[in-house]
Order: C-alpha cells, then structure tokens, then sequence
C-alpha cells in the first residue's frame, strides 16, 4: 500500500512539472501560429492537457477487452469523471485561486469573455446531455456507431469555429520561456523549434505522470472492497484533470482570466466528445447508477455557470458553487450505497 501511496505522489509532482511547462510553451506556440488567445486556452490548451484523462480510459478499456471487466469500468468512470471535475472541482480552485491572488490582481471576480465561454457550454449541455440518455437506455451498436460519427463532426466543427477567430493585434506574450531561458537563449523571442520542443516535452510528462492510475486504481480497489468503477469516477480525475486546474491557477496569477476559463470550458466540449467516443467504440456504454448521477450533476454544475455568465464578470460565489455540486454528489454516492 505504501508504494502505491508513493507512485500517485510521484505522479502528481510529474503532472504539475508538465502543465506548468506545458502551460508556458502553448501560449508561444500560439502567437507564433497567430491563433487567437480564445483558441489557445479552449483548443490547443484543452487538448493538450486532456491527453492524460483520454489516455486513461484508452488504455483501461483495451486492457479491459483482454484482461478484466474492472479495467472497463475503470474506463467509463475517467470518462464521465472527466466532465464531472471540470464543471465542479475545476471551478472551485479557481474561485480559490481567485482569492488568494486578490492583491496581485487587484480585484477577485474573474474579468472574462462571456461569449468564449457560452460558445463552449453550448456545445457541451446539449452533447453531454444525450450522451447520459443513451448510457441509460443502452444503445444498440448502430446507435453507437452513428453517434460516434456525429461527435467527431461536432467537435471538427468546434474546431473550424475556433480556429477562424482573429488574434488580437494587442495580444502578446509577456512571460519568458522556460526551456530557452535554461539554453540561455532569448526567452523572451524563444525559437520557435525551442517552443515545440517544450510543448511536447510538457505533454510527455503530463502523460507519463497520469499512465500509473489504471492499475494502480484497480488493486487500491481490491484491496479497500470499493467498486473500481466508482473509485475511478472520483480519483482518476482529481489526477489526470491537475493540469486544467493547474493551468487554471497560472492563468488566474498572471491575470489571463479568459484562458483560465476557456481551458476549463474547451476541456469540457472536448471530454464530452473524444473520450466518449472512444467509450461507445469499445464497450456497450451501459452507464451505472454512479456514473449517471456524476453526469447529472456535471450537467447541472456546467448549466449554473453557464447561467452566471450575464456578463464578462464571474464572481467568486458562482465558481464556490462547483464545490457545492462536488460535495452533493459524494453524499449521493454514499447514502444510495453506491461505492460498493
């Protein structure tokens, strides 16, 4: 027990070593590719720090296909936890985070783009929403089929949408960039090569940091008699979601409000479309009672603050509200007796 203890510590060091690389390359990589900062937190930055959460279930469910049914259940439940930390968790550190760097920010409401992020629940409440209704009524495979089909033209579309968004002309990079500092090179005109390398590197350790939870989950399963599904629900994404939050964090610091917010935002749209496709390729997608509820209060977390968002203030008391629907969901889970 005390090694696995060790490893999810040593994981959680590698996750953070990789979003904060990772964070201070994409938005170089951005400027040079003359992305709009809007594409840049719910895009590039979304996309690159979900790898771990969709590496997660990719390779529960193959495992599952070969080894256990414990290791598929692993995989749906990173899949729906995914969204769940997002609209909940996510939002409650950076209402935290808020509050903590009042005095460099001068201000503790988040100053951010009521369109941006509207756009993205948008997409995500109506997805989401008929992604729980076919995990309660268990599809038929041609259902399943069709209905990967349609995420992946739905996220292109996304995808199209926030690539055509112009890049201000005021829009600059301000800090410097860690890996060419360390070649005491010009961080601040980083090479571009530098950038990438940077970038990936970042992914890698995000990656690498993340790889160790589906086994690692399966036997803390075992050995505590919680259902591994359940447990995957709840402890997959506190990990393999650290870098939005973190990501989040460093944004909120550097008063980048708009690119904390669109990395939780676009991670949501994109969690509700790859990770579940991949879901309903590789197994029946037959959710549990645990995991639908999951998916209903993520659902109505992600509704709440797409309500508050009247304008480009989000006011700390919204974001807190994502701690709220966290804690409710965990007492659901207990009083139905649903952990076993």
């Amino acid at each position: 027990m005390f090694i696995h203890a060790v490893l999810l510590g040593l994981s959680f060091l590698l996750i953070l070593a990789g979003s904060e690389a990772f964070t201070n390359g994409v938005e170089w990589a951005g400027e040079r590719l003359g992305i709009a900062e809007a594409a840049v937190g719910s895009l590039l930055a979304a996309i690159g720090t979900a790898l771990p959460e969709t590496f997660i279930p990719v390779m529960a469910l193959l495992m599952g296909r070969s080894r256990t049914d414990e290791h598929s259940a692993v995989g749906v439940g990173a899949i729906i936890g995914a969204p769940l930390m997002l609209s909940t968790v996510a939002l409650l550190v950076m209402g935290v985070a808020c509050i903590v760097f009042r005095r460099r920010r001068k201000q503790i409401a988040l100053i951010v783009s009521r369109e941006d992020a509207r756009r993205d629940l948008a997409f995500f409440l109506p997805v989401f929403t008929a992604l729980l209704v076919l995990g309660y009524i268990h599809p038929a495979p041609m259902v399943r089929y069709i209905t990967i089909g349609l995420l992946l033209l739905i996220y292109s579309i996304y995808t199209v949408l926030m690539l055509r968004i112009a890049r201000k002309a005021e829009s600059v990079v301000e800090h410097e960039l860690h890996l060419e500092k360390i070649l005491s090179g010009n961080a601040l005109n980083p090479r571009t090569a530098v950038i990438w390398i940077q970038v990936v590197g970042g992914v890698l350790t995000i990656i690498l940091g993340a790889r160790v939870f589906v086994d690692q989950i399966v036997l803390f399963a075992n050995y505590v008699g919680v259902n591994a599904g359940v447990l995957s629900l709840i402890l997959s994404p506190l990990a393999t979601e650290l870098p939005e939050k973190f990501n989040s964090v460093v944004w909120i610091r550097q008063r980048k409000d708009h690119l904390a917010l669109a990395n939780i935002t676009g991670a949501m749209v994109f969690q509700s479309c790859i990770p579940v496709a991949l879901g309903l390729a590789f197994t029946s997608w037959r959710l549990s009672h645990a995991e639908l509820v999951g998916g209903t209060v993520a659902l109505a977390s992600a509704a709440l603050l797409y309500i508050n968002l009247r304008d480009g203030k989000l006011g700390t008391p919204t974001l807190m509200l994502g701690g709220v629907a966290y804690a409710a969901f965990i007492l659901i889970l207990a009083f139905a007796g649903l952990f076993h």
